[in-house]
């Protein structure tokens, strides 16, 4: 089917040649013409799905869906929020057959860029507070890179990206940006249970501040190069990968395979990482390897 070709009259389409001046434009369409927008930023199922199915198999729909079309694609996508009354809906028309679960009302949205839906999606899943800090980083992440594309930067500024997704109608400050970075580009591969479970920003920056510290006492104080501190950082991360995430535990951990390295007490390098956690410069004089430590006097 052309995009200039007429949709069928139960339908009611608006005639693709007139999209270009449709800004938002209510509809009837048919639910088999929408598709959900497969970049959604919830990657689990919505916890509220049971709950919307009946609310829409009781009482219908309660507000059109808002849709767009990609340039020279035939089907519609879900353009903000949606996804879940969609998928409702056609489950529902497949269970009863019901044509008031097949036709519904929609309000069309000019199509404008890739990243613009997207952003509208984070939005609208931001507004309802549904969403683990992990979801909204990796759609984060995914309007980073489109953004850049569309820009024809190669990689786009921390500052720049919060100047784009402010003009856009989302605010985050850089802080913000900067710890979702570092959750999908570092620990996602590391953590995938905790992360999916709703670990949220705040143990994701303490693991961050251990991470860092550690790295500082690791260099000062073994032989080993940074890779060597990468490995056991990831081991042990790995490790305890789960819901129940406890980041003491994993703090303990790092410390005592610093101080297997080190040949210096566990008590030692707790000091030291915890001097580091908090910014402060120590100097221990007992940091002196176990092996080499004096013997007794003799009387």
């Amino acid at each position: 089917m052309s995009r200039n070709a007429k949709s069928p009259a139960s339908n009611q389409h608006i005639p693709q040649s007139d999209e270009a001046t449709a800004g938002s434009s209510p509809r009837i369409v048919d639910i088999a013409d929408i598709q959900p927008y497969e970049r959604n930023p919830r990657q689990s199922r919505n916890p509220e799905y049971d709950r919307i199915k009946d609310s829409i198999r009781n009482q219908g729909l309660d507000q059109p869906l808002v849709i767009t079309r990609r340039p020279g694609v035939e089907n519609y996508i879900v353009y903000a929020g949606g996804n879940t009354r969609l998928l409702v809906l056609k489950e529902l028309y497949e269970e009863t057959g019901e044509k008031r679960f097949a036709h519904v009302p929609c309000v069309f949205r000019n199509w404008h860029c890739e990243s613009d839906v997207l952003l509208a999606h984070l939005r609208e899943n931001d507004l309802r507070g549904s969403l683990t800090f992990i979801d909204k980083a990796q759609a984060l992440c995914e309007a980073r890179r489109m953004i850049a594309e569309e820009s024809g930067i190669e990689n786009i500024s921390q500052t720049k990206l919060e100047t784009e997704l402010r003009q856009a109608g989302y605010r985050i400050h850089q802080g913000l940006i900067s710890r979702m970075t570092y959750a999908v580009e570092v620990l996602l591969p590391l953590i995938p249970r905790a992360l999916a479970a709703g670990m949220g920003k705040h143990h994701i920056g303490r693991i961050r501040a251990v991470e860092r510290a550690a790295r500082t006492v690791w260099q000062r104080h073994c032989s080993g190069d940074e890779a060597d501190f990468d490995a056991v950082f990831e081991a042990l991360c790995c490790r305890y990968d789960g819901p129940e995430w406890d980041t003491d535990l994993l703090q303990g951990a790092i410390e005592t395979e610093i101080a297997e390295a080190a040949e210096v007490s566990v008590h030692t390098i707790r000091v030291a990482l915890d001097a580091a956690l908090n910014g402060r410069e120590i100097s221990i004089p007992e940091f002196v390897p176990i092996k080499e430590a004096p013997a007794p006097s003799q009387h």
